[in-house]
């Protein structure tokens, strides 16, 4: 599963500006996510916690750790 979903984006409205998340690499065996993050101008390569609920796979995000569901990530053109 790991190359199934590299470079796929999501953009996240945050209340104040978009952040683009574009997937590297969803790791389900260490329970990981990395993510590299474009927020208001700066780039930062992250991993995350992965989170399965129901089937779907997360990570929580920012100061109010809002989910970011995996299958909302889209292939870019």
């Amino acid at each position: 599963m790991q190359n199934e979903y590299y470079m796929k984006e999501y953009k996240h409205y945050d209340g104040e500006a978009n952040i683009t998340f574009n997937l590297i690499d969803v790791n389900t065996d260490n329970h990981t996510v990395t993510v590299a993050v474009t927020n208001r101008g700066k780039n930062s390569v992250i991993t995350y916690d992965l989170i399965e609920t129901n089937g779907l796979l997360s990570f929580e995000y920012g100061v109010m750790n809002e989910k970011i569901y995996i299958n909302n990530f889209e292939e870019v053109a």
